[in-house]
């Protein structure tokens, strides 16, 4: 079956995401349940609904439902990716908060009071809906959770568009922010860790990066006076390897969804994705940027050593075979 005729165009479009057969063989049922669900409900439940609807059927078209494989990795990915770009927006915004407010008591003579309002503006835009979605997170409503870290990655994107993209690391870095919202818009919401494990994980990795970073400051380290790290080089590793830590402890339990913790590993690459197109960019520096690259990746290797360690260990003590997920 297909869409009613006389269904609304919002309806028909997001029917017509479905694949062919499952339209045919459930197009009925789904629209009539969409109809009864939101009936009366107001115009934002509505777009939930929708939402929600839309992230169902691109599921199913691409194969990613709770059944498949694909389907654990992403939703292992998703909130892990929420949460680092939380922890990053939290870096930020610590570390900005005063200069920002103290600009808008005493701007620059030549630039007003109107710039500093407008850099005050996208700073709380371009990191409080991280936070918000991070807080939801944690709060274990991850169906809101998920809606608010799309329109942060879409807020994202806007802003590094309005503000200029001039090279290709921040192409990347674009690319970066739709990947997140494009794991937490597929990502099955029924396979996501709700649990107060996967709370804490959140809450973890978004404190993790954040505040040690704060603490380091916006202007990196200086080590024997010649060797400078700037945030855009430390920010990156300490990511990865505060994700190293909860891919650890994913692998290293007794039965480890491995599928999930490969995700957990999934959710820090789209804030190593400026580095490929980097490398398009600046053929000079090819070198330093992809050994920048294992730098990152290394303590997510050295996580899953680990884990293998433990497993084999673990194995020697019991004399028996290690459980598999």
């Amino acid at each position: 079956m297909t869409v009613p005729q006389h269904a609304p165009q919002a309806g028909r479009l997001l029917m017509g995401l479905y694949p062919a057969r499952y339209r045919a063989a459930h197009g009925a049922d789904i629209a009539a349940v969409f109809a009864e669900t939101t009936g009366g409900l107001p115009r934002r439940a509505v777009l939930r609904e929708r939402f929600d609807l839309a992230a169902h059927a691109l599921r199913l078209r691409l194969r990613i439902g709770p059944t498949d494989p694909v389907g654990r990795v992403l939703a292992g990915a998703a909130p892990v990716a929420l949460a680092l770009a939380a922890g990053r927006c939290l870096f930020f915004l610590l570390t900005q908060l005063h200069e920002t407010a103290y600009r808008l008591l005493h701007p620059y003579p030549n630039l007003g009071r109107g710039y500093a309002v407008l850099g005050a503006a996208l700073l709380l835009a371009g990191t409080l809906p991280w936070l918000l979605a991070l807080a939801l997170t944690v709060l274990g409503r991850w169906r809101a959770a998920r809606i608010t870290g799309v329109l942060a990655a879409l807020t994202g994107a806007g802003i590094q568009w309005w503000e200029g993209v001039y090279a290709m690391w921040e192409v990347g870095f674009l690319v970066g922010l739709l990947l997140i919202g494009v794991l937490g818009l597929l990502a099955p919401a029924d396979l996501v860790d709700a649990t107060a494990r996967g709370r804490w994980e959140a809450a973890g990795l978004a404190l993790g990066v954040g505040l040690p970073m704060t603490v380091v400051g916006p202007q990196g380290l200086t080590f024997l006076d010649d060797v400078d790290l700037s945030v855009g080089v430390l920010l990156p590793a300490w990511l990865c390897t505060v994700t190293a830590v909860a891919l650890l402890l994913r692998l290293s339990g007794r039965r480890p969804d491995r599928l999930r913790a490969a995700g957990v590993a999934l959710g820090a690459l789209p804030w190593l994705s400026y580095l490929a197109f980097a490398l398009v960019d600046s053929p000079g520096q090819r070198t330093a940027l992809v050994e920048f690259g294992g730098i990152c990746l290394a303590p997510l290797g050295t996580a899953v050593a680990v884990a293998g360690v433990v497993h084999l260990v673990r194995r020697a003590r019991t004399g028996g075979t290690a459980p598999s997920a």
